[in-house]
């Protein structure tokens, strides 16, 4: 579990990095993995914590399974719905994190 400041401090790392991505994250599996990656390199930046991204294959529709794994630990699914807002999406990221191992006391905001 993590501290309020910590979790404060993720949660204000993820918002900015959301809004301030310099990619568009696209309808297409390739780009929405390249613009999550994206956020997730600018948040983890300096933690020496290693991101990897990758799309689920899956049917055509409105949500893109995408698998999160940090420096090789404890993959996460998300479903990143296409045309989410960026407040949603950091919420979901938020939320998909904060109990991972890596996270705690390791975020520079």
């Amino acid at each position: 579990m993590m501290d309020y400041k910590v979790a404060s401090s993720f949660r204000f790392a993820l918002s900015a990095a959301v809004v301030c991505c310099p990619f568009a994250a696209g309808d297409e599996p390739a780009t929405i993995t390249r613009y999550l990656k994206a956020v997730l390199d600018c948040v983890f930046d300096d933690t020496g914590i290693a991101v990897e991204v990758m799309a689920i294959p899956y049917h055509i529709s409105s949500k893109v399974p995408v698998m999160i794994t940090l420096s090789g630990q404890e993959p996460r699914l998300l479903w990143y719905r296409k045309g989410m807002s960026a407040m949603t999406l950091s919420d979901e990221l938020f939320w998909l994190l904060s109990d991972h191992p890596l996270i705690t006391g390791r975020i520079p905001a």
